[in-house]
């Protein structure tokens, strides 16, 4: 009872009130489908399985009926020339031929042979008389071991026109007891027409088998589906059963085809005909899911109309808590008198929240103008030290002009960065203070690299964080190619994308291995200001000055190189005056 009592207080009084309602509306419906469903079900089955009979019945009586006036003929033929007595006589007996074909398209060629020497007497095609047929013409020896019935050869393509044929043959003995060979060649197109005539839904074949199951003729859409059927039809041998072919649900009928040796295998699609039930469940369930969905919308009417004051408090303190900066959130709702209490007590705490957190956020602005210039003010003191220690190493040398050249290019730098206390300067300005700083680096290295910029026109007068390239290209030097022993080159680029200014610097150094960028990025993680300059400290300062909406990519190709990309909002000097 505890437990139950427990599960209840963790549901919302709209849950509990629908989903009774729910339950009891779905058990009845259930139970109503079921017993309609069953019965229906009995009734569809009966009529689909008689229905794909009467289907298969008719296909083999139509096989069967062509099959049959084939022979009628030969009959017919067999008895004309069984009364030829003469040689003289095998002459009005390819007439006769001739004659046949032209009233009876399906036949395509008629020719009677000599048993003894295989010598044509007599054909539709007069130039065929008086040829002998070369040994081993297997639809003439299939006649002669079997005299008691048609043979039916199995469909080939004469000349490879695609146009295929079937040899009908028969043993005849004459009045003067000779025997000889007729043979009837009819065309197999009207067996795929009879095909084409019969509706198999979507899958349903046709396949034609010999005695030894080989394929005469298939409608089967690939080799794969005609050879899934012979399987099932070498198990069924003769008779119906259901059966999967190809994905589908299939009613296969086997059946012999009479005065041949050939059983023909009739694939019927039954899915069609099997969406009657389903049509019947799904429209069943349709009206069912209407008057079900109407109960629970009228059921979730009357649970927020109770719970809808809670619920907008409850998403005024989830607004709250997901936001990661505060936010008012005031609660207006007509309530139960115990409801408008609760809201009236969270729109005061609101207001006494609100009034706390401005004072936070002016706490918290000052020292972020105060750690973005401490962060900025690490820059000088250690790009000075390496500076200078260049310099001295010059004099060392004894080259006394570059030198003084050094220390001119030195002082335009530190008047770059002591002239103004903006926390932005122009573009143009940034790369005229990174250009001056690698001439100093040329002459300490004696010109033992190269670099160059490529600065889109259009971003020179976009604002940037003031000394956020050339701790980038010190690191280049530093690290990248100080060492490299082939010629070190730099490439510094700006160009406009998308709303944010692209600033990059890329060297062909050594690269950096993939474990060291990831610690290089855990390090950015840790914002409090420290001893540390380069790379985490650019990235801490446009953090702090652009409140996140800025980023610092790492890009690097061992023995190939490194790219490092800042990204940040574009905003531009607004009286486009560069400074000195």
């Amino acid at each position: 009872m505890g437990k139950l009592n427990s599960s209840i207080t963790t549901k919302s009084i709209s849950f509990i009130i629908t989903a009774t309602s729910v339950l009891i509306v779905l058990t009845l419906t259930f139970l109503f489908v079921i017993s309609t469903f069953n019965n229906f079900r009995g009734g569809i089955n009966e009529a689909v399985r008689t229905q794909t009979m009467e289907l298969s019945t008719q296909i083999v009586y139509n096989y069967e009926n062509y099959i049959q006036s084939i022979i009628n003929t030969s009959v017919v033929i067999q008895a004309d020339i069984s009364d030829v007595r003469l040689p003289e006589d095998w002459d009005n007996i390819s007439v006769f031929f001739s004659d046949i074909l032209h009233l009876n398209n399906d036949i395509l060629r008629i020719a009677v042979y000599d048993y003894d020497t295989r010598r044509c007497l007599a054909s539709s095609e007069v130039n065929e008389v008086g040829n002998v047929l070369s040994r081993g013409t297997r639809w003439f020896y299939e006649a002669v071991e079997n005299p008691t019935v048609h043979v039916f050869s199995g469909p080939y393509s004469t000349q490879g026109n695609g146009v295929y044929r079937v040899n009908v043959s028969r043993r005849v003995r004459l009045q003067n007891d000779s025997v000889v060979v007729l043979i009837i060649e009819i065309s197999f197109q009207r067996f795929v027409e009879l095909v084409m005539k019969s509706n198999l839904g979507e899958g349903g074949h046709i396949t034609i088998i010999d005695q030894n199951y080989q394929i005469i003729y298939t409608s089967a859409s690939n080799d794969t589906v005609a050879a899934e059927g012979i399987k099932i039809v070498q198990e069924l041998v003769l008779g119906t059963e259901n059966a999967a072919v190809d994905g589908y649900n299939m009613i296969v009928n086997v059946d012999t085809l009479s005065n041949t040796k050939w059983r023909i295998s009739v694939f019927i699609n039954v899915d069609k005909l099997a969406e009657i039930e389903q049509g019947f469940l799904r429209s069943t369930i349709m009206v069912l899911l209407v008057v079900l969905l109407a109960g629970i919308l009228i059921f979730i009417w009357l649970g927020r109309t109770i719970t809808k004051p809670i619920k907008r408090l409850e998403l005024a303190m989830l607004k709250v808590e997901k936001s990661d900066y505060f936010r008012m959130e005031e609660v207006n709702a007509s309530a139960f008198k115990e409801v408008n209490a609760l809201i009236q007590r969270f729109n005061k705490m609101m207001f006494k929240i609100s009034e706390l957190m401005g004072r936070v956020v002016s706490e918290q602005e000052a020292q972020r103008k105060s750690e973005l210039k401490a962060l900025q003010n690490q820059i000088n003191p250690h790009f000075l030290y390496n500076t200078l220690e260049s310099i001295v190493w010059v004099i060392e040398k004894e080259k006394n002009m570059e030198a003084s050249q050094m220390v001119s290019a030195l002082a335009r730098l530190f008047r770059f960065g002591i002239t103004t206390d903006n926390e932005t300067v122009p573009l143009r300005n940034e790369i005229e203070h990174v250009r001056n700083y690698l001439n100093i680096q040329n002459f300490r290295y004696s010109d033992s690299f190269d670099y160059e910029f490529d600065i889109d026109e259009e971003a020179l007068d976009v604002l940037t964080m003031k000394l956020i390239l050339q701790p980038i290209v010190e690191n280049c030097l530093y690290h990248g190619i100080k060492n490299n022993i082939d010629r070190g080159f730099i490439k510094i680029s700006a160009k406009i994308e998308d709303g944010y200014l692209i600033l990059s610097v890329a060297d062909n150094g050594y690269g950096i291995r993939k474990e060291t960028i990831d610690e290089l990025y855990a390090s950015f993680a840790n914002t409090f200001v420290d001893s540390s300059v380069g790379l985490k400290n650019v990235y801490q300062r446009i953090m702090i000055y652009y409140s996140g909406d800025a980023d610092v990519i790492i890009k690097s190709e061992l023995d190939e190189g490194t790219t490092v990309i800042i990204k940040e909002p574009v905003r531009y000097y607004e009286d486009n005056n560069n400074e000195a």
